[in-house]
């Protein structure tokens, strides 16, 4: 029997084949060769990996403890009943509060501790946990403002242009961003005329996005006392550190009893707002950065929302945090109470999903990226 000539396979297409493999097997197939594990290990692979990985499902993540890290499950949209992974449980999670946010399959996890029984300290350490790799503290820093009834609220995010990881820090007008790759903070130059009125930032195209008012410095605002004009988003580019305004859909128009909200889902940023007390209204900006791409994706009354009434101000803090224009279904949550609510709209049905979860809204992907 004639002997079988070795097949040889170009580095492009063992590439291209390794590219679609789950991050647990890949950890695997480094100790295949020195060469494999050079391709696996090399920065454009990783990004490579990272593309196909996000074609997939995408996850919710939630948290199962109040404000602790103990354990993490992530939630993919399906048509049928909800599916539940959970994360393995790392060593260093006990030490945190929650989950910062999540980018390219990494999550920021923030812990604070006291000093001196008063003043505290706030850290971050990057968690990759397909990959099970954690980083040291990181962007440690004492608070010493006098107020600290007024906190900070930190997104996480990536510099596109240099895959540098950053966090950013508001507070009011105050803008503080922490680069992971040098773990040093700078103060950005603040917005004119602009307070930040956001729970928090959001993630998206390399920018963090957050909705603000003009000429306006009280957080409990009420409605007589600003106009809608005065509404803006605010977007801070994490490669050149500075920030332009972008303007809420023009559809946008009578100030909401209760604060509206930015969102991102399926890397996109959506806008939702209250409509004169019955409604839950949400938009999506269709081409990031350009005002005139807002389009109307929900208008759905809170009486389809199964939510009752009478009802307070909490009940309609809705926030969503999963969407597949496929089927048509949106998942909201509320920002004051656990669970979720699962809303079909091409066919009006509301499915309760009560369960003692926090959830994040934070995308996640399986990835073998590391934060610097």
């Amino acid at each position: 029997m004639a002997s079988l000539s070795p097949v040889f396979l170009p580095d492009e297409l063992i590439a291209e084949v390794l590219s679609r493999l789950t991050v647990k097997l890949l950890l695997r197939l480094k100790c295949v060769s020195k060469s494999w594990k050079s391709l696996i290990s090399d920065p454009t692979f990783v990004k490579l990996h990272l593309h196909r990985s996000s074609q997939h499902a995408y996850f919710t993540l939630v948290c199962s403890i109040d404000f602790i890290v103990a354990s993490l499950t992530f939630y993919p949209l399906f048509k049928n009943s909800p599916m539940i992974f959970e994360l393995p449980k790392d060593p260093y999670c006990n030490e945190f509060h929650y989950v910062v946010g999540s980018c390219n399959g990494l999550l920021c996890l923030l812990g604070k501790s006291l000093v001196n029984g008063e003043i505290k300290k706030t850290w971050f350490r990057i968690w990759n946990p397909a990959t099970r790799t954690i980083s040291q503290r990181l962007g440690s820093f004492r608070d010493d403002d006098p107020t600290p009834s007024i906190p900070y609220t930190f997104t996480f995010g990536c510099d596109e242009s240099t895959n540098t990881y950053k966090v950013v820090a508001l507070r009011t007008t105050e803008i503080r961003v922490l680069s992971l790759c040098n773990n040093a903070w700078t103060n950005i130059q603040n917005p004119s005329q602009a307070h930040n009125c956001s729970t928090k930032g959001v993630y998206t195209s390399g920018c963090v996005n957050w909705l603000a008012i003009h000429n306006h410095f009280d957080l409990n605002y009420k409605c007589k006392d600003i106009n809608i004009k005065q509404f803006v988003i605010i977007s801070l580019n994490l490669s050149t550190e500075t920030h332009t305004q972008l303007q809420p859909p023009r559809g946008f128009d009578e100030v909401p009893f209760i604060d509206p909200s930015l969102s991102v889902l399926n890397d996109c940023l959506y806008f939702s707002h209250d409509f004169k007390q019955t409604h839950f209204i949400m938009w999506k900006m269709k081409d990031f950065g350009v005002d005139d791409s807002w389009t109307q994706l929900f208008k759905v009354s809170y009486h389809n929302l199964e939510i009752d009434y009478p009802f307070n101000d909490s009940d309609r803090c809705l926030l969503p945090v999963c969407l597949s224009e496929k089927n048509g279904t949106l998942i909201l949550t509320n920002k004051y109470r656990r669970g979720a609510i699962m809303y079909n709209s091409r066919n009006n049905v509301v499915q309760k999903i009560v369960r003692p979860w926090w959830w994040l809204g934070a995308n996640y992907v399986e990835s073998l990226a590391s934060y610097c």
